[in-house]
């Protein structure tokens, strides 16, 4: 089930709230002595977080299917979507937050109402132990819960009707999720610097057919994924700028000049990029963009 993105949430007693995680979602099923751990397409990821594996196998409460969220956390315990990706190089530890459950010793419990669901999570959540972990939810006055996951550095908060059934692979107001920062996808046309120490990624939009630089974007980037990126990237070279509103004028001292443009590797404009970003300028610019991860 998915949440619908919102830009301002839900109030009421009928409203759960809950911290929205920022890594894989995951699909858990176990019977007995066996389990098995799943991405939303299908994908096993068993084999790559077996510590989870291992964790779900020893909950004694029969056959279950749990949802939840795959997520490496900081050192401050917040959950941080580079630390996942960089996970082989890096002593982060990472986690399963679960959040739902959608079938209990042959029940079907698809068609349940949330809090019922969530009752009977409790009960199986008696059990977790590390790296399982019970997603927190909250009733409360949302701009109170508002202030100290800001204040906390989290993401966003997800609600989620009480009432609501469990609808799969579907978007639904009943899930509503609200991400402090905005975010999107945006087409990859370069980046500053050579070989797998880049700077900085080049990144626009399309505006009909032309191709519009909006950011240079550093931010989000560790040494294991900054490799990996250029990794990706590296095949797509050429030697022609893509973007038609460079270079810019130097008005501010930041502008990506023609004299810059020297140090920029140019790429055919084939893969894009999600960012998170604060907000965007009147000239359509990105301000405070912090690179998330490469989609197809």
């Amino acid at each position: 089930m998915q949440c619908t993105r919102v830009e301002r949430l839900p109030e009421g007693d009928d409203w759960l709230y809950e911290i929205k995680q920022d890594g894989y979602r995951a699909i858990a099923i176990v019977d007995g002595n066996s389990a098995m751990l799943y991405s939303m397409s299908g994908l096993n990821y068993s084999e790559q977080f077996p510590h989870i594996v291992f964790g779900l196998k020893g909950i004694r409460r029969g056959s279950f299917v749990l949802d939840g969220e795959i997520v490496a956390l900081d050192e401050r315990g917040r959950a941080r979507f580079q630390e996942l990706q960089n996970r082989k190089r890096s002593a982060r530890p990472v986690v399963y937050y679960v959040f739902d459950l959608l079938h209990h010793n042959r029940r079907d419990l698809l068609n349940v109402p949330l809090s019922e669901r969530k009752a009977l999570l409790d009960d199986i959540a008696s059990q977790f132990k590390e790296p399982l972990r019970l997603n927190p939810v909250f009733q409360t006055e949302l701009a109170t819960l508002t202030a100290q996951v800001k204040q906390l550095g989290l993401e966003g908060i997800v609600a989620k009707r009480a009432g609501s059934i469990y609808i799969p692979g579907r978007e639904s107001d009943a899930w509503q999720k609200h991400r402090f920062n905005r975010e999107g996808t945006f087409v990859i046309g370069g980046f500053v610097g050579e070989g797998k120490r880049f700077s900085s990624l080049i990144v626009g939009e399309y505006r009909g057919e032309d191709l519009y630089y909006v950011k240079r974007v550093a931010a989000g980037f560790t040494a294991g994924l900054r490799e990996d990126v250029y990794n990706e990237l590296k095949a797509l070279k050429t030697a022609r700028c893509p973007f038609v509103n460079l270079p810019e004028p130097n008005r501010s001292g930041h502008g990506l000049t023609a004299e810059k443009m020297k140090d920029c590797t140019w790429l055919k404009p084939e893969r894009r990029c999600e960012m998170e970003f604060v907000e965007r300028t009147s000239g359509g610019r990105l301000r405070h963009a912090k690179f998330r991860r490469l989609v197809s």
